[in-house]
């Protein structure tokens, strides 16, 4: 009988197909070893790319730190400013011109308590910086302490008088506190400096009518629509001091530039309200009702004061 062979033929179709099974199994197992080797570089190298972001953030010169927070700054990122200009601080403490700068972020982001502080420190160093100063000033305004902010604000202006914004801001407080003939005077003094500046023509303006100088007023918000004929409350403030003059056709001109025709009837509505005209008052309401019935709440307000005054 013969003897037969068990030894395995690589011929043996079944084996074949065991081998080829094999072969795939070998084939993803080195794909997916691959896979992940790629992962592991490339996270290397992400790792390395921020550790050499690190190390040349912590090797940035004073002066680039400071650059960057400006940069932020600029971008109204002032968290990340602030953290530069601390960075900063943190070896050149008695630097009153980076002090200066974290000073004015916190005004800018109406932290008024926290830009005293910074604007002190300034001043303590550098005692004729004007425009520490300055920023004393406006966030005293904010704060609603006048004496205090018009007594930085002088300073500031009496170490540097070019400083318009600093005329405009006492110009301000000097209103608050009924110095009307005072708060002129600014307002004129930082229009020398920016005769281009529409707004300073409207605080200005508004000092006039305080003043019951009407037809001065008048012709200074005229002169400030000359350089910015957009600007709702030129518009308005117009109007008003047009209808203490009686020019109440002109005055209705101007409070509709100045925003709807809604409003413009509700404005002048009030000021017949104001003089005691109560009939106009509610003809002016009915119609500013009449233009946007389903948003001026305000004119349905002013209309039932008028009705319960005249009844």
């Amino acid at each position: 009988m013969e003897a037969k062979d068990r030894s395995i033929s690589f011929t043996d179709g079944r084996m074949s197909r065991i081998i080829t099974v094999l072969e795939k199994r070998n084939i993803v197992s080195l794909l997916t070893m691959i896979f992940v080797m790629c992962c592991f570089l490339a996270g290397c190298a992400h790792d390395k790319d921020n550790l050499d972001k690190k190390l040349a953030a912590e090797n940035m010169s004073g002066a680039e730190i400071e650059r960057l927070g400006d940069v932020y700054y600029n971008q109204g990122n002032l968290e990340l400013a602030l953290m530069q200009y601390d960075k900063y601080l943190r070896d050149n403490p008695d630097n009153a011109r980076v002090l200066y700068k974290k000073g004015s972020l916190f005004l800018k982001g109406n932290a008024d308590e926290a830009a005293i502080l910074e604007f002190r420190k300034v001043i303590k160093i550098d005692p004729k910086h004007a425009q520490a100063y300055q920023g004393l000033g406006k966030a005293y305004f904010r704060l609603k302490k006048n004496p205090e902010a018009a007594q930085n604000l002088s300073k500031a202006i009496e170490l540097d008088p070019t400083l318009w914004q600093a005329h405009n801001m006492l110009g301000i407080v000097y209103d608050y506190q009924g110095k009307y003939n005072l708060s002129a005077r600014e307002y004129n003094y930082a229009i020398s400096l920016k005769p281009r500046v529409g707004f300073l023509y409207n605080n200005l303006g508004v000092s006039y009518s305080l003043m019951g100088k009407y037809e001065k007023a008048v012709q200074t918000f005229n002169h400030g629509l000359k350089y910015d004929d957009s600007n709702p409350k030129i518009y308005n403030n117009l109007g008003l001091a047009l209808s203490k003059l009686g020019h109440y056709e002109l005055a209705m001109e101007a409070f509709k530039k100045g925003g709807s025709d809604a409003k413009a009837h509700n404005n002048l509505g009030y000021v017949y309200l104001k003089e005691g005209k109560r009939d106009k008052a509610i003809r002016s309401f009915e119609k500013a009702i009449e233009s946007q019935p389903t948003f001026y709440i305000k004119a349905s307000d002013n209309l039932n004061k008028a009705k319960m005054n005249h009844n």
